[in-house]
C-alpha cells in the first residue's frame, strides 16, 4: 500500500514537471517571443506587396506622344514561402518554360532580402498566368500582377533619342536602392530613358493583402496604411516628330547620321541614326538571340553615331581655315593663290584636288563655294597648325557638346602637341596640315559636333545643344525648363558674312557643289563634304542652315560609304530643310 502511494506521488511529479516545462514554454512562446512568432504568423497570412509606379511619359516639343505606358502580367516570387530552393527553382523554370540556373540564380542573390519580390518573368501571357493559378500548391510563393510595361508607339522613330529601359542589375540596385527603388524594377538603360530616370521614375505604392494557405488574395487589409504609387513626371522634348520622321524617312536604308537644331537656342529638333532598333524589344523578356544579334552586329544598331561616331569631316571644315585666316589678316576675299590645275605639290609629294582638271585662278568665295582642296592646301599652310587647331575649337570641334545624353564622343582635333605625341617631336611634317584643311587625316567629328559648327557660323553664338524641353508633373505643373545655354564664339561679323556669302554660293552659285540642297522660294547655306573612308567608299557630308536671312536650323548629315556628299548627303538635307521651312511657313525668300 505504502509502495503504490510512492508509485503516484513519483508519477504525479513527473507529470507536474513536464506541465511546469511546457508551461515555461507556452510562456516563452507567447509572452517572451509572442511579437515575433505573431509577426511569422502574419506574414503568411498578410501579404505586403509593392504596386509599381508608372514611368512618366515622354512627348515631342508639340505634345504628341512617343513613349507611354501598357498593363502587362509579371510573375514574381517572395522568397520566404519556399519551401525547398531546388524543388522550387526546378519546378517553376518546367511550369514558366524558364532556364532553371538562371531561375536557381535570382532566388539565391535574393536569400538575405526574402520579403522583396523577384520578378520571374515579365509581359507573360495568358498561358503562364494560368498554369501559376492552377498550380499555386505546387509553386508557394510564387505570384501574378499586374505592371505597366514601357511603350514605343513609333517604333524604331527617334530610338537613339529615347533610348530603352531594362531590369535594374545588381549593382545599379545597390547604387538606388536608398531611393526606394525595388529589386527587378525597370530603370533607364539608355537616351533620354536614362539621362532623365530621376524624373521619369515614380515612387512605388503599397498594399497589404489577406492571403490564404495557397496563397490566393482574398481582400485588402489596412486602407489606411495603403499608399497609392505616384506617377513619374513626364518629359517634352524639343524634336519635332514630323520633321524625325521626315528625316528618318530620306536616310531610306542609308547607314549614317543626322542632327538637326535650332542655331539660336540649341535645341535638338531632329536626330537620326542609322540603322536604328525597336526600343520595345527591351520593355518584356528580350529573346537572348535578338540581344546577340543587335550586340554584335557589324552594323551596330545600338550606337548612336549621331553623337558616339567620330568621322573625318571632309571639305565641311574648311570654314575652319577661311575663318582663321580671315580673323588673322593673313588673307581677304580677293587672295588668290597659285591656281588649281588639280594637284598640289608640297615637298616631294602631290595632293590632289577633287576635281582632277583642277579650278584654275580661285579668291576665296569660290575656293569655298567650288571646294578646291589645293586653295585650301595653302591657305592652310599660310595659317599653321596651331591656329588652325585654335579656331577649329572655337567653332565647337575637338571636345564633347555638352548634349543631354549619355555616351557622348570628344572627337579629334590634333595639334602640335597630339602630333609629338603620336610621332615624337620634331619628327612629322607639315604635310599633315594640307590634309587636316581639307578635313583629312586624323581630325574625327560627331555629326552632332558639325550641326553646332555650322549653327555657329550661322549666328555668330555657339548654343550648347539640348534634347530636354520641360518637365511636367501628373498634375501639370512645370518644375524644370532648362535655359539656353550660348557664348559668343568671338569672331568678326565682317569674316563671318564673307563666309557665309561663300556658303550660299555653294548652294545657289552656278558652280556651287551643295545645288542639290537648294529649296525653292528659300535661300539655303551650306557646304558639302566627302571623306576617305579606310574601310570602302568615301563618307558622304552635307551641312547647311536656313533662311540664309534669318537663321533658325542647322543640318548635318552624313552617310557611311554614300560617296560624294553632293549627290548623297545634300538630297537628305534638303528633305528635311523644305519640310522645317514649309511646315513653319516661314516668308519665302524669292525664287532660286
Amino acid at each position: 500500500m505504502q509502495e503504490g502511494s510512492v508509485k503516484r506521488r513519483y508519477l504525479f511529479g513527473i507529470v507536474v514537471f513536464l506541465f511546469g516545462i511546457l508551461c515555461i514554454r507556452l510562456f516563452q512562446l507567447q509572452v517572451i517571443r509572442g511579437a515575433y512568432y505573431f509577426g511569422l504568423s502574419e506574414k503568411n497570412r498578410i501579404r505586403v506587396v509593392s504596386v509599381p509606379a508608372p514611368r512618366g511619359l515622354i512627348y515631342d516639343r508639340n505634345g504628341q506622344i512617343l513613349v507611354d505606358n501598357r498593363p502587362s502580367y509579371t510573375i514574381a516570387i517572395i522568397p520566404f514561402q519556399l519551401r525547398n530552393l531546388e524543388k522550387t527553382a526546378e519546378d517553376i523554370s518546367l511550369a514558366l518554360d524558364l532556364d532553371k540556373q538562371k531561375v536557381r540564380e535570382k532566388l539565391e542573390a535574393y536569400r538575405k532580402r526574402p520579403y522583396e519580390q523577384i520578378r520571374l518573368k515579365r509581359d507573360a501571357g495568358i498561358k503562364a498566368v494560368a498554369v501559376v493559378e492552377e498550380n499555386r500548391y505546387e509553386l508557394p510563393g510564387v505570384i501574378c500582377q499586374v505592371e505597366p510595361r514601357r511603350h514605343y508607339p513609333q517604333g524604331n522613330l527617334a530610338a537613339h533619342i529615347l533610348g530603352y529601359v531594362g531590369e535594374l542589375s545588381e549593382r545599379e540596385f545597390v547604387r538606388l536602392r536608398a531611393k526606394g527603388y525595388l529589386p527587378g524594377e525597370t530603370v533607364g538603360k539608355a537616351g533620354v530613358e536614362r539621362q532623365y530616370e530621376e524624373f521619369l521614375h515614380g515612387r512605388n505604392g503599397v498594399k497589404y493583402l489577406e492571403v490564404d494557405a495557397l496563397g490566393r488574395e482574398i481582400r485588402e487589409l489596412f486602407a489606411r496604411r495603403m499608399r497609392h504609387p505616384q506617377v513619374g513626371h513626364s518629359l517634352y522634348l524639343t524634336i519635332d516628330n514630323r520633321l524625325q520622321g521626315v528625316a528618318t524617312e530620306a536616310f531610306g536604308a542609308n547607314q549614317g547620321a543626322l542632327v538637326a537644331i535650332d542655331p539660336q537656342t540649341g535645341e535638338v529638333l531632329a536626330m537620326v541614326s542609322k540603322p536604328d532598333y525597336d526600343p520595345g524589344l527591351f520593355s518584356g523578356i528580350l529573346d537572348p538571340a535578338v540581344w546577340d544579334s543587335l550586340n554584335v552586329s557589324p552594323q551596330h544598331p545600338l550606337f548612336n553615331r549621331a553623337i558616339q561616331s567620330g568621322y573625318p569631316p571632309g571639305s565641311t571644315v574648311k570654314m575652319v581655315a577661311a575663318i582663321a585666316g580671315l580673323e588673322l589678316k593673313l588673307v581677304d576675299e580677293q587672295t588668290h593663290f597659285a591656281p588649281c590645275t588639280g594637284a598640289f605639290r608640297f615637298g616631294n609629294r602631290y595632293y590632289g584636288c577633287w576635281k582632277e582638271e583642277g579650278h584654275g585662278s580661285l579668291g576665296l568665295i569660290q575656293g569655298i563655294a567650288q571646294s578646291c582642296d589645293v586653295y585650301f592646301y595653302q591657305l592652310g599652310l599660310k595659317v599653321g597648325l596651331e591656329n588652325w587647331s585654335q579656331y577649329a575649337r572655337t567653332l565647337g570641334l575637338g571636345k564633347k557638346t555638352g548634349i543631354d545624353l549619355p555616351g557622348e564622343a570628344r572627337g579629334l582635333i590634333p595639334s602640335a602637341d597630339y602630333y609629338d605625341r603620336e610621332y615624337g617631336k620634331g619628327k612629322w611634317t607639315q604635310g599633315l596640315l594640307l590634309n587636316l584643311s581639307i578635313g583629312q587625316g586624323e581630325i574625327l567629328v560627331t555629326p552632332l559636333q558639325m550641326a553646332c559648327y555650322i549653327g555657329a557660323i550661322a549666328t555668330g553664338k555657339l548654343a550648347r545643344p539640348h534634347l530636354l524641353k520641360k518637365v511636367v508633373t501628373a498634375d501639370g505643373d512645370v518644375i524644370f525648363s532648362p535655359q539656353p545655354d550660348i557664348r559668343d564664339i568671338k569672331v568678326s561679323d565682317s569674316t563671318l558674312s564673307l563666309v557665309r556669302r561663300a556658303l550660299l554660293e555653294a548652294v545657289e552659285g552656278e558652280k556651287g557643289t551643295g545645288y542639290l540642297a537648294r529649296v525653292r522660294g528659300f535661300h539655303i547655306a551650306g557646304k558639302t563634304g566627302t571623306a576617305q573612308n579606310p574601310h570602302g567608299e568615301d563618307h558622304a557630308w552635307f551641312v547647311a542652315y536656313a533662311p540664309f536671312e534669318q537663321p533658325s536650323i542647322a543640318v548635318a548629315a552624313v552617310v557611311e560609304a554614300g560617296g560624294h556628299g553632293a549627290t548623297a548627303a545634300a538630297p537628305i538635307v534638303q528633305k528635311v530643310l523644305a519640310a522645317y521651312l514649309f511646315n513653319n511657313r516661314f516668308v519665302k525668300s524669292g525664287t532660286n
